[in-house]
């Protein structure tokens, strides 16, 4: 078994669904930047959330062009094409934790590091003392 975590942006929006076995499930597909600079392309992985964690992302409001991040088994799936004839095969997420990518400015009111307060200054004995729990020190 293998587990990965990704980030990456929902394609699709999608809504609850109830499988034949009557377990609650959303699938969706997330599109993975990788590479760097004139190498970047896209990847495709389809991730499948069940029972509560697919309540999770509808109730967090996932939607297209949501920036997320997925950690799950992955798993390397065989499947036909819409034609009905060609097979191909996916990279599939089975999710079990998720989260949203904080991106852009934040927003009034959120604390930002200007705002942060100024440490205190150690409190220094005042000179001329000495620390009883020291040796004295010589003139």
């Amino acid at each position: 078994m293998s587990q990965t975590i990704t980030i990456g942006r929902v394609t699709a929006d999608f809504e609850l669904q109830t499988s034949a076995n009557m377990n609650n499930y959303v699938r969706f597909g997330l599109a993975e930047k990788i590479g760097y600079g004139e190498s970047t392309r896209t990847q495709y992985l389809q991730v499948w959330a069940w029972g509560d964690d697919a309540k999770h992302l509808i109730k967090g409001k996932v939607k297209k062009g949501s920036l997320i991040w997925v950690s799950g088994q992955l798993e390397l799936e065989e499947f036909t094409k819409q034609d009905g004839v060609t097979t191909d095969k996916r990279l599939k997420v089975i999710l079990d934790n998720w989260g949203y990518i904080p991106i852009g400015k934040p927003k009034q009111g959120d604390a930002q590091p200007d705002d942060e307060p100024e440490p205190e200054e150690p409190s220094y004995p005042p000179s001329g003392e000495i620390d009883g729990d020291r040796e004295v020190l010589p003139d």
